[in-house]
């Protein structure tokens, strides 16, 4: 039974290589997944990177107005930023996995290192001994007292050895070598990937003394800080207008369904009936704050502190995160969707017949027009379009036509 020994290291080496390939194939696979969504990520946005630029080029080709050359800048340079982040992220992935395939390798060849040792090891016994021994010991074998099964099991183990053995490392050398060609892959990926990087890193520092410039412009040039203080009124304006437009529309439908109660309660009089009671006002319930994050600027005068004008702000501008939910101030129906003046993507919403609110620099909407919304349900994310600095609400509050201060009005 001398060549017992033989086998049972050759298991242990197998059980050994086994366990650290699971592991790092597990490792790997995870690190794979990871890259894949981070790839998926990238993509989306290059895409709004595109549509950035394309935005950005058109500017240096048309006259368009101060703000809104500014809020496209800003909109650029978040894309730019948050493109960088992504490309940093991606890299982090790119090397845990060039990293995770260099410890496959090591590993690979650590058994085919021990397989090779196994064949020198296997070609000296039988240049040594030649075929006479493994005779002995099958023979051996057949005439013990042991169980059959395990007869059988040691005789094919011996004839079948050399080739498993050979097989087996022919087969780890050719994974190292799939596994090399990948790591490549890899290595082309992370070259490709600081490339990139250095373009976006680029193209931020151009973005940044793009907007500098306009900015230095606007605080220097009394006739720009005058077209963009003309720009909020402006914006300011056509907000009223449309506010107004809805109140108009609201006190119709008001109108039109008092004459209705109206007519019913004298037709139920001529008729001896049970008159119908008159409409009282109805509160309209609890308050919620719709994003809770740093004041930016509140209702009333301040001086803007980017483009460093004095100028009144007919609402109050909230920090956000990129995705983070609005919801909604209070329970009302959604009365209008479209774009806000001055403040992007928007929604309105009358509350009882006695209020509006206005959400702008919404990056997606949740509701239609018709809705009915509780108190705190989500209308809608943040988002940063038509806005000079970065990720916002604009929240605004009307009773009738007339603005509040929405901070104040939450807390009443």
């Amino acid at each position: 039974m001398a060549k017992l020994p033989f086998f049972v290291t050759l298991l242990t080496n197998t059980k050994w290589l086994v366990s650290v390939l699971i592991g790092v194939q597990l490792i790997y696979a995870s690190v794979d997944r990871e890259l894949r969504s981070n790839t998926d990520a990238l993509r989306n946005i290059q895409r709004e990177i595109g549509k950035a630029e394309a935005e950005l080029n058109k500017l240096s080709k048309r006259e368009n107005s101060v703000l809104k050359n500014i809020s496209e800048i800003d909109n650029g340079l978040t894309i730019t930023r948050e493109s960088l982040n992504d490309l940093e992220k991606r890299e982090r992935t790119l090397g845990n996995t060039i990293r995770g395939i260099e410890r496959e390798i090591d590993a690979l060849q650590k058994n085919i290192d021990n397989q090779k040792e196994a064949i020198a090891s296997r070609i000296r016994n039988l240049y040594i001994h030649g075929k006479r021994e493994e005779w002995e010991l099958l023979f051996n074998l057949l005439k013990e007292n042991e169980d059959p099964e395990r007869k059988l099991y040691w005789v094919q183990r011996l004839l079948e050895n050399d080739k498993i053995v050979v097989e087996n490392y022919l087969a780890s050398i050719n994974k190292q070598k799939e596994k090399k060609r990948q790591l490549e892959t890899r290595r082309k990926e992370m070259t490709v990937l600081h490339e990139s990087k250095a373009k976006e890193q680029q193209k931020l520092e151009n973005q940044l003394s793009y907007q500098n410039d306009l900015l230095t412009k606007v605080k220097k040039d009394k006739t720009t800080q005058e077209k963009a203080i003309e720009e909020f009124k402006q914006n300011q304006r056509a907000l009223t207008a449309l506010i107004t437009a809805l109140e108009k529309r609201r006190k119709a439908e008001l109108a039109a369904r008092k004459k209705a109660e109206e007519e019913q309660r004298r037709k139920a009089a001529q008729k001896g009936r049970v008159a119908i009671p008159k409409e009282t006002p109805v509160a309209i319930g609890t308050k919620c704050t719709p994003l809770r994050g740093e004041i930016i600027s509140a209702y009333g005068y301040y001086t803007d502190p980017i483009l460093g004008i004095r100028r009144e702000q007919k609402g109050t501008e909230i920090r956000g995160q990129k995705g983070e939910s609005i919801k909604a101030a209070a329970e009302g129906t959604v009365v209008w969707i479209g774009n806000l003046p001055g403040h992007g993507p928007g929604v309105i919403l009358d509350h009882k017949g006695t209020y509006f609110t206005a959400y702008g620099h919404l990056a997606s909407r949740n509701v239609k027009v018709g809705d009915a919304v509780k108190s705190c349900q989500e209308i809608g994310t943040v988002g940063n379009v038509e806005s000079i600095n970065g990720y916002k609400l604009y929240f605004q509050v009307y009773k009738g036509t007339q603005t509040q201060d929405p901070m104040k009005w939450l807390k009443n």
